[in-house]
């Protein structure tokens, strides 16, 4: 390794701080930053602080041999490779995302997730259907139309139940007047739930937009959380399409259960003429279940019961007859137990987006993002209508590429905008194409802007660089490791062989007795034993011990090394025979000594592991000594001794 002390003299000292980004060794083309360093020896040195503590030259003299292989990987462009692309492309996605999104919103989610949660509430809705990507025109329409309706209902010209009997999308709910029952946070799409939780019982929202199209909700009641339950059931199989004396046979099962109940029965001793296997083998309990997890009437009758073994009626659902009874009912949990839950629900949910549309719209007015609605005219003039709406469309690009939007001297010309549009032709009619090229130009406009706040990440937020880094070094190495050392160790059966004749003496076995070694409870059938042995007779032996009960005998067969064993060690004086019974703890033991085996190597199969793992090390110390010779290592001891000067 060419090692270049660069002693830097100087009669002012500058602090760390001023050093930071400055170059504190390269490898190669390679510069590490002193920043770099100490952030990851801060991250490390408590991980192995206990067990195998460094110092900071130890640490950086690893750091530069860590940084030696991923020159490597560089030199072998490993890092332009699709696969890599691929990987390391998806992992610094998932880094940048809480990068891009309002970090106040998801905290905010989190506490209104769990504020909802300590309370059900009941609501009915009509619904017309819309699908999310209507263009505006459609959507003013059915608002408009919606809004209308909710008038009428207000006005009494119509009930709100007749309404949605008549006019709702939703034919399930539809048939109970809107009825969706009671639910909480997470049970229902986020706009929804919010026009739920946000009024109160007895008010109609305005129209409220999901996914699913608008809905009129109306609030009619709310209820402190009911929290979960734990219940056992005896169950009687009849479907909706059970035969009539199935379905008989089933309600008269159920109702002998209650009636037995009634007498004083325990509810225990009646699970067994449950039909339901699963619940049948663990006495009756279901697993904890939620409001909205089970069958309707099922949860009604499991959340009326009040106190541990109370039971319920026969209950009839749509696969049979249930009776219940009650085990436990837990409240909900304090938040800290159910925060990592809420803020998984949170990330899953639609909910989500609302911290990544904050954060756009704050990024555009940050950047100053504008418009140049005359070079956009002149660009949707380019589009021609027909050939648009049949996919035929072709862009032509002006002799002069105007800028259609600027933001933080960044554009979105109108080359870039029309290449996008002819990719994403749709059919429909020439009157809408206006409107969808204007929601596609906020596509492309967003795209633009959050691309460039994405490229920026790195040097906008250090921890965000120092991570991302970390990330594909640790690919890089991870896939250079195992083609240059793990995969060439395990798979060279000559070269295993020859490292194992080298390092055989690392393994090796004390002195050995090969022993059968039997314990039994009663002496007479130790002294059997120990004549059956004694004159080789096998198959007494065999018959002997095929009569006994085989838990009041134990056989052992192995070897042990001196001293291994207290009860073998008397034997090492000795030489091969039969000696016992000797009495135990419990037992009397016979001991058959087959053989004495002295000091040796192991065989390779038994450390075989041990062989690969040493091999491993001295191929990965090949090879480092070869990328030490090809690269040059330059450090420069003034930043080394600043930096070191600031860590622990």
């Amino acid at each position: 390794m060419k090692i270049k002390n660069i002693l830097v003299i100087g009669s002012i000292l500058l602090t760390f701080n001023s050093h930071a980004q400055e170059v504190l060794f390269s490898v190669g083309n390679i510069e590490v930053s002193a920043e770099e360093f100490k952030a990851v020896y801060e991250k490390n040195k408590g991980v192995g602080s206990l067990v195998d503590p460094k110092t900071p030259q130890e640490y950086l003299d690893l750091y530069i041999k860590f940084k030696l292989k991923i020159a490597e990987a560089y030199d072998q462009q490993r890092d332009t490779a699709s696969k890599f692309v691929k990987e390391f492309g998806g992992y610094r996605a998932q880094l940048a995302k809480p990068y891009l999104s309002d970090p106040g919103s998801e905290k905010n989610l989190i506490s209104e997730g769990y504020k909802r949660l300590q309370e059900e509430v009941k609501a009915s809705h009509i619904m017309f259907e819309l699908e999310s990507s209507a263009l505006p025109s459609d959507t003013v329409k059915v608002f408009n139309e919606m809004k209308n309706l909710r008038n009428e209902i207000v006005s009494g010209n119509i009930s709100f139940e007749d309404a949605a009997r008549s006019k709702s999308a939703d034919t399930w709910s539809a048939k109970q007047g809107g009825n969706l029952g009671y639910f909480t946070a997470f049970n229902m799409v986020y706009p929804f739930e919010n026009g739920t939780y946000n009024q109160n019982i007895g008010e109609i929202s305005l129209p409220i937009r999901s996914q699913f199209g608008y809905h009129l909700i109306k609030t009619t009641d709310r209820r402190a959380a009911s929290g979960t339950v734990k219940v056992r059931q005896i169950f009687f199989s009849a479907n909706e399409e059970a035969k009539i004396n199935e379905s008989e046979r089933a309600e008269r099962s159920a109702q002998e259960i209650f009636n037995r109940l009634q007498t004083g029965e325990a509810f225990i001793s009646l699970v067994s003429f449950s039909e339901d296997r699963k619940t049948k083998e663990s006495q009756g309990v279901m697993p904890e279940f939620g409001l909205n997890k089970m069958m309707p009437a099922f949860e009604e009758a499991a959340f009326a019961l009040k106190s541990p073994g109370d039971y319920s009626m026969p209950i009839r659902t749509n696969i049979g007859w249930h009776v219940l009874q009650l085990i436990e009912r837990i409240p909900l949990p304090e938040f800290a137990t159910m925060e990592k839950e809420i803020t998984n629900k949170v990330k899953r949910d639609s909910r989500s987006k609302l911290g990544a549309v904050k954060f756009l719209k704050d990024l555009k007015k940050e950047y100053n993002f504008s418009v140049n609605e005359r070079n956009y005219a002149r660009t949707v003039k380019l589009v021609n209508a027909t050939a648009f709406t049949e996919g035929e469309w072709q862009a032509v690009m002006p002799s002069r590429d105007r800028e259609v939007a600027t933001f933080d001297g960044q554009t979105v010309t109108q080359s870039r905008l029309l290449d996008f549009w002819e990719q994403n032709q749709k059919p429909g009619n020439e009157k809408d194409v206006e409107e969808y090229l204007r929601l596609l130009f906020n596509v492309v406009s967003n795209d633009v802007v959050l691309g460039y706040e994405d490229d920026k990440l790195e040097t906008k937020y250090p921890a965000f660089r120092n991570l991302v880094r970390e990330y594909k070094e640790g690919i890089l190495l991870f896939d250079l490791t195992q083609d240059e050392v793990w995969d060439k160790a395990s798979q060279d059966s000559a070269g295993i062989f020859n490292h194992y004749e080298e390092i055989k003496s690392q393994f090796m076995w004390n002195d050995r007795l090969a022993y059968t070694y039997w314990v039994c409870e009663d002496v007479k059938v130790a002294k059997k034993i120990s004549k059956w042995v004694s004159k080789e007779k096998l198959d007494k032996l065999n018959d002997l011990l095929g009569a006994e009960n085989p838990l009041s005998i134990a056989v052992q067969s192995g070897t042990s090394q001196q001293k291994d064993d207290d009860v073998l060690s008397v034997l090492w004086n000795t030489s091969t025979g039969v000696y016992g019974p000797v009495s135990l703890t419990g037992g009397f033991g016979v001991i058959q000594v087959i053989d004495f085996m002295p000091s040796g190597p192991k065989a390779l199969n038994e450390v075989k592991g041990l062989v690969i793992a040493s091999y491993q090390d001295k191929l990965e110390q090949a090879w480092v000594k070869n990328l030490t010779a090809k690269f040059e290592v330059i450090v420069d001891d003034s930043v080394k001794k600043e930096l070191f000067n600031t860590l622990d």
